[in-house]
């Protein structure tokens, strides 16, 4: 097999050494010396060898893959140091074979070990259009079942098997029931069935701040229940027991407050009066003035 070499021009050898011990000049390598008309090139061990020119030889150029001769500006000798169509065919064998593709050549084949690699493109033409198609629904075991209902469709709660399905639309809890619910939202649905008893089952709906349970028994008639937040019951402007209690004792106080005051206040006019009942006016008078 032919080896192109590296075509190098230097005004001396000294400079042409320096370019091999750098690097710049390697195996296969060629170089044209100016000053002594002479060409050296670079031999597998990394050394320069020299053949000297005559006075006809002037320059030596390599252009593309063809050496060239010159004789003061005159081309006298050009060589073509390309591969031949047998060298080239050659290294394409070499390569199929040092990487596996000579068994797959032809386009089916290679089309089938592809497949193979990257799995079934179904009518996708390329790796990325197929990848780009892909959809979570198309999944085989998706963790939480997508659906949505319409008016002409509604989705059947209690029809659902085990797992998590998120809904968006309309929707019927149970046939017992065929009230329409609706929602814009996407809201979850955890389906439980019971392991016993056929078609009895809990559903729980996960939908914003409220969860809401609703328990199916076999004859399709459930009842509901709710889960309420901390929020919600801030809202309903309950009363905690505390402070209820201390609304209470609050309360007592001040009534036992008022009863004693009003208690006290006519025992003190009773024992007054007995007290000064026989005292004039005049005299009381004559008692506070003094």
């Amino acid at each position: 097999m032919a080896l192109i070499p590296s075509w190098f021009s230097a005004s001396t050898k000294a400079i042409a050494e320096k370019a091999l011990e750098r690097g710049i000049l390697k195996y296969p390598g060629m170089c044209f010396i100016q000053d002594t008309k002479s060409l050296a090139w670079v031999t597998q061990d990394n050394k320069l060898q020299y053949i000297n020119g005559t006075n006809q030889i002037t320059d030596i150029k390599f252009i593309g893959t063809n050496l060239m001769f010159y004789s003061n500006g005159n081309l006298i000798y050009s060589f073509d140091m390309s591969m031949t169509e047998e060298d080239a065919q050659h290294i394409i064998e070499q390569v199929k074979t040092s990487i596996g593709l000579d068994q797959y050549i032809k386009a089916a084949d290679v089309g089938k070990l592809l497949d193979d690699i990257v799995g079934n493109l179904e009518d996708k033409s390329t790796v990325v259009d197929y990848i780009n198609s892909l959809s979570y629904n198309k999944l085989s075991d998706k963790p939480i079942e997508n659906l949505i209902g319409s008016l002409n469709a509604p989705v059947y709660i209690s029809s659902l098997k085990d797992g998590i399905y998120k809904i968006k639309g309309q929707y019927i809890i149970s046939q017992s029931n065929p009230t329409v619910q609706s929602s814009a939202e996407d809201v979850l649905f955890f389906i439980s069935h019971d392991p016993e008893l056929e078609k009895k089952m809990t559903i729980t709906k996960m939908q914003g701040t409220s969860i809401v349970l609703y328990f199916l028994q076999a004859d399709g008639t459930y009842r509901t229940d709710k889960y309420i937040t901390e929020n919600w019951v801030t809202d309903q402007n309950y009363m905690s027991a505390d402070a209820a209690k201390e609304f209470i004792t609050k309360t007592i106080q001040e009534s036992v407050a008022d009863v004693i005051d009003q208690q006290l206040d006519e025992k003190l006019d009773s024992a007054l009066d007995k007290k000064i009942g026989g005292i004039s006016t005049e005299e009381l008078t004559n008692i506070f003035n003094n």
